[in-house]
Formats: structure tokens, C-alpha cells, sequence
């Protein structure tokens, strides 16, 4: 990767070069797919090519599958879709790649939202729910206190912006965290049992001076590399998993 840059410098680079700033898509490979991060002045486009796209959703059925999902199971979110990413639009593409049954619920926004979300939840028998640390407390304070047997396990979605997980009180399923960097990628890692963070084979992840940093496409061109705001420290872990550990406070 070369230096690593900002996500002010990406921002001012799309800025004085609309639409995607130094990022180049040929003829042959447009994108077919937008999304964004940020609002106002520190909105930042995010597009894919078809085979970019593809990328994405091979390394989020790696990533979700190591985490504990299986094919068959019922996968709930309450993730934002439309332009925000990572969604719940991408996560559909991934559940659907990995043979499960996906089940946007919506965004809890509203206290009837979130008792909608548990009413559809219930309803299928979700096994997992992907829960977003920022609104999953107004989420799970609208749960009825039923027994839920199908009810296996979480994955939370976090981010450099996003809080670290709330603790869940009484559930007894496992819990993992999927990281994401949608500067630069949607699937970076995932936690392990032991709370480690391991990269998704061919992720291009390391961490510089304290902070985690990723590749970053740029079509034809070499990859940027992407210093994020994220604190991380590489730690040994004893999981198992093959390759390289991190921590994120």
C-alpha cells in the first residue's frame, strides 16, 4: 500500500474531483452501486464495480460465517439501508449469499419502530440478530421478557464512529462484532470467542502507530491505504485462527 491517507484528504479529493475524486472506474467496469458515509461538508461517496461488489460480498459470507452464521439460519438487522454503508442492503446481499434467510426489521428510530422490529423478529424465529451499538439500546428496551429458545446469537456492527457494544443483559448466546471501514472496506474483521480481532482472509488490514489502517480500491490504480481513526494493538490471541490479531479498545 502507499502512505496512508485521511478521511478528510479522501473528502477533499472527491470534492475537487466529482464525482470520485482520484478513484478511476473504466468504460469496461462502471459502478454499479453507491453509498455513503458522513453528511454536509464530510459526506463522502462510496461506489463499486460489479466485481468490486462481488468482493464485498465474498469477504461478508467469510466474515459472517466465521462469526456464526450458517445457511438456513434466520438473520435479522436493524441496520439503516439506502445510502448508508454498511446496511442493511449489502448485509441482504450477504445473508442471501450465504443461503440464510434475511430479515431487515427496519431502523428503531421510534419506540413503535423498534417494537415493529421485535414483533417481525419473534414472528420468523430469527436465530441472530446484526444490531447497531448506537440504537440497539432503544431496540432492546422495547423487548417483551418472553422466552425466545431460536434466539442464538449477536452480531454487533462497529464502526471508528460507533460506540463499543452495550453489555446484553440476560442473553446467554454467543456475541460477536463485525468491524467495518466503509471508507474502505465493509468487512474488515471479526471478533473471536476470546474478543480478539482477526482480518478477513485477503483483507489488507495492518495497524500503524496505534491505528488501524486498510486498503482502499482505487480501480486500476494501486490500492491507497486508509489510516482510520480507530485505536487498535496487535495482540496475540489462542483461538486458533490462522494469521494475525488486534485489539480495539
Amino acid at each position: 500500500m502507499t502512505a496512508p491517507v485521511t478521511r478528510d484528504w479522501l473528502v477533499r479529493d472527491q470534492l475537487a474531483r466529482l464525482p470520485w475524486g482520484s478513484r478511476a472506474f473504466p468504460p469496461d467496469a462502471p459502478p454499479v452501486r453507491v453509498g455513503a458515509t458522513g453528511t454536509g461538508d464530510g459526506l463522502l461517496l462510496l461506489g463499486w464495480a460489479a466485481s468490486e461488489l462481488a468482493r464485498e460480498r465474498a469477504a461478508g459470507a467469510r466474515l459472517l460465517a466465521a462469526l456464526g452464521v450458517a445457511p438456513g439460519m434466520r438473520v435479522a438487522n436493524t441496520l439503516p439501508g439506502a445510502l448508508a454503508t454498511p446496511g442493511a442492503l449489502l448485509l441482504g446481499d450477504v445473508v442471501e449469499e450465504l443461503g440464510a434467510l434475511d430479515v431487515p426489521l427496519g431502523t428503531p428510530d421510534t419506540e413503535a419502530a423498534a417494537r415493529g422490529g421485535w414483533a417481525l423478529a419473534d414472528r420468523v424465529a430469527c436465530d441472530v440478530l446484526v444490531l447497531d451499538p448506537a440504537t440497539a439500546p432503544a431496540f432492546l428496551a422495547a423487548r417483551l421478557d418472553a422466552p425466545r429458545p431460536w434466539w442464538k446469537g449477536v452480531v454487533w456492527l462497529r464502526t471508528e464512529t460507533s460506540p463499543a457494544p452495550p453489555a446484553l443483559d440476560g442473553f446467554t448466546g454467543w456475541q460477536r462484532t463485525w468491524l467495518a471501514l466503509p471508507e474502505a472496506t465493509s468487512f474488515v474483521a471479526g471478533s473471536c470467542a476470546a474478543g480478539r480481532f482477526h482480518p478477513v482472509p485477503g483483507a489488507d488490514v495492518s495497524v500503524d502507530d496505534g491505528r488501524l489502517v486498510a486498503a482502499v480500491p482505487a480501480g486500476p490504480r494501486p490500492p491507497l491505504a486508509y489510516r482510520s481513526a480507530l485505536a487498535a494493538r496487535p495482540a496475540a490471541c489462542g483461538c486458533g485462527a490462522a494469521g494475525v490479531a488486534f485489539e480495539v479498545p
